[in-house]
């Protein structure tokens, strides 16, 4: 048991950030799915700003399947969310329409004296944008839309004397699809790509209950290869791509402290392994700003920088259990990831998350809400993203 923790913890702490990378130029970038775990995936998690991660309940299974152990009968949720952006490094003549209601995540867990057993659904980094306007004064059209999903079985089990301890597995595939098609004044197909593929995903973790009222918490993801296959088209003709892209490794750690009753805090660590990290397909506009702002020419674009981010949140339940309240903030450490290869590409991650939410109880239902406001800044240009995140979560407890 001492030795699992440890093993655990120091895979949880050991990636080192890498250098920071420094922003010369305006970033241009109008489609892309990070590899990165930068959505928010349900209401609790967004509110807290994922400060739950480590040792939360079954919102942070994602982070760290061993969450699971401690739940009680039949559990389950639900969630739908919208992203709101402000797109600022667009020029006037082009209208974005960004992110409609999406269907996040959804998990069932049923416990069974010291086990627990179930499956979840999570798609942590998608896209859905239109762009519709005048380009180099001419009519343009363009959608790209993308997704990583997760599809997986959850198990865990209590550990230790006195149960005290948990340690949980996942285990399932995960499916990248991603694609675009713009065109010009005439109609015709400018460029359009097709990509998707699958593999194998694998997430474990630990949690550790040193008192009634603190628990730790640790979990890692690991890094994916993905084969993906699809179809590249231009003006001047079209060809079958093959590749192999890669999903990023995370690792978290965190604390849950409750220093009164009904009163919880939340404290985690999250770190993002970037290295080699890569994406399929990326489109630019040329803002005039740098030599080769749009020349991506369907390369994969590769990143060489590590993240970490600090998270600190918390919630109190009123009315004798029927409302919970809760809100959070979460800062990047270091930088963030930017491509060595293409210095006009965006900055990734938020410059800071802030949110705050809520959950109503009806017996064994519930429906969470939350609200998140999300600040992606380049270097001299100020805000160049601003996303305002709508999560809405049906939970239930039997």
């Amino acid at each position: 048991m001492r030795h699992l923790l440890l093993t655990l913890t120091v895979l949880a702490l050991a990636v080192v950030a890498a250098g920071d990378a420094a922003a010369t130029v305006a970033r241009t970038t109008i489609g892309d799915v990070p590899r990165t775990y930068t959505h928010f995936m349900n209401a609790q998690e967004a509110a807290l700003c994922r400060a739950n991660a480590a040792a939360g309940g079954l919102s942070a299974y994602f982070f760290n399947p061993a969450v699971i152990a401690n739940l009680q009968g039949v559990s389950g949720q639900a969630t739908m969310r919208a992203n709101l952006k402000s797109r600022n490094y667009l020029p006037d003549e082009l209208d974005a329409s960004d992110d409609m209601f999406l269907f996040s995540q959804a998990m069932a867990v049923k416990h069974n004296d010291t086990y627990a057993l179930g499956f979840g659904y999570s798609s942590p980094s998608y896209r859905n944008l239109e762009l519709v306007g005048l380009q180099d004064g001419a009519s343009y059209h363009g959608e790209f839309h993308g997704s990583l999903r997760f599809f997986e079985m959850l198990a865990a089990a209590k550990i230790g004397q006195e149960g005290q301890g948990a340690i949980g597995f996942a285990v399932g595939i995960a499916n990248l699809d991603e694609g675009a098609e713009e065109s010009g004044t005439d109609g015709r197909y400018i460029r359009t790509a097709q990509m998707d593929g699958i593999a194998a995903s694998v997430a474990m973790g630990m949690t550790f209950d040193a008192t009634e009222r603190l628990a730790f918490g640790v979990g890692y993801r690991f890094g994916t290869s993905v084969d993906v296959e699809g179809e590249w088209h231009t003006e001047s003709g079209g060809a079958v791509t093959k590749g192999t892209t890669k999903t990023a490794p995370v690792a978290v750690g965190g604390v849950r402290f409750t220093p009164v009753d009904n009163y919880t805090l939340y404290a985690s660590y999250i770190h993002e392994g970037w290295n080699k990290a890569t994406s399929t397909f990326a489109a630019y506009y040329d803002t005039g700003e740098c030599e080769d702002c749009n020349e991506n020419d369907g390369k994969r674009d590769e990143f060489d920088s590590a993240l970490g981010t600090a998270a600190v949140g918390g919630e109190g339940t009123l009315l004798d259990g029927r409302l919970t309240v809760r809100a959070g903030l979460s800062m990047p450490v270091g930088s963030g990831p930017d491509s060595t290869d293409e210095p006009e590409y965006r900055k990734l991650v938020p410059e800071y998350a802030a949110g705050f939410g809520g959950t109503v109880r009806f017996e064994q239902y519930s429906v969470e809400a939350a609200f998140v406001r999300e600040r992606y800044a380049d270097g001299d240009e100020g805000a160049q993203v601003v996303n305002h995140g709508i999560y809405v979560t049906v939970g239930y407890e039997f």
